[in-house]
């Protein structure tokens, strides 16, 4: 096996005994987690892409408005400070990978956490902080 949010799922599966659980225990409140994890996967992750890649100017403003917007519509969702609120899940390991690159995309792009929205930066801000996160750097950006 080698893909990362498998690999989660595999290891939840595998080792129940192990706490804490990265999906929890209700069925619907588990497939609540994987519809979000899947919109990391497939509309933050590959914007975050088309932005990095992108050399005009105008596809760069375009898919800045439409990373905000991916954003947006997920932190919606966060019941803070974590996507289900104190439980940290798999939501958040989808994302902070993304969280702990998007000084790129400040450098290179003009992003800003408080253009995305005050909920997104104090998400991401403890996303970043997080201790678990924060040992699986090998070098931090974290001021």
């Amino acid at each position: 096996m080698y893909e990362s949010l498998i690999l989660c799922e595999f290891f939840e599966d595998a080792f129940p005994e192990h706490t804490p659980h990265l999906l929890p225990t209700d069925p619907f409140d588990r497939a609540y987690v994987r519809l979000w994890t899947d919109h990391v996967a497939k509309q933050i992750v590959p914007v975050f892409m088309r932005l990095v890649m992108a050399q005009e100017p105008e596809k760069q403003q375009e898919y800045l408005q439409d990373y905000y917007n991916a954003l947006r519509t997920l932190t919606e969702k966060v019941r803070g400070p974590y996507f289900l609120g104190e439980h940290f899940s798999l939501v958040d390991i989808a994302l902070a990978p993304w969280v702990l690159r998007d000084y790129i995309l400040a450098e290179n792009r003009g992003y800003s956490r408080d253009a995305a929205g005050s909920a997104w930066k104090a998400y991401a801000e403890a996303l970043e902080t997080r201790d678990s996160v924060c040992r699986t750097q090998s070098v931090s950006r974290v001021q």
